[in-house]
């Protein structure tokens, strides 16, 4: 029961967002558990992905409201267009992703128009290459406090 639990809470933190450290967390959890890279890091993808598909569903979803649909219009002004069609879903959803983590950027590219089938291969790569970058920093980290 106690597997049960813990793979729960590894999904569960991989659902949450990045900005609250919740992937990392989820791999220092399969770490601290022992998890196997090759069974723990394609869970906390693919949980991150359903949960950036969720979000981007929700957020396009979100627009058929009146005042958010107000707001968004005011926002999507030309330069942002301009910067959205430069850097694209891509760029937004690697780079993006540094810096904010996914569901900021995932927010602000359906509302400034980009449709869910420009954005689920993205956000399987961008989810693949986190897990391994935070499964790296957070090895790294747990290698460094053990030679305090």
């Amino acid at each position: 029961m106690t597997n049960f639990w813990t793979w729960a809470s590894i999904v569960g933190l991989s659902m949450t967002p990045n900005l609250i450290l919740g992937p990392s967390a989820a791999v220092g959890v399969g770490i601290a558990a022992h998890y196997n890279p090759w069974v723990l890091l394609p869970v906390v993808a693919v949980a991150g992905y359903f949960e950036g598909l969720v979000l981007a569903w929700l957020a396009g979803e979100s627009t058929h409201i009146g005042f958010i649909n107000r707001w968004v219009a005011r926002m999507r002004t030309p330069r942002a267009v301009t910067f959205a069609n430069k850097w694209g879903v891509w760029g937004g959803l690697t780079l993006g992703c540094a810096l904010v983590g996914q569901e900021p950027i995932l927010v602000a590219l359906r509302w400034l128009g980009v449709e869910m089938r420009r954005i689920w291969l993205p956000l399987v790569v961008s989810n693949a290459v986190f897990a391994i970058l935070y499964y790296a920093i957070v090895w790294f980290g747990l290698d460094q406090v053990a030679k305090l």
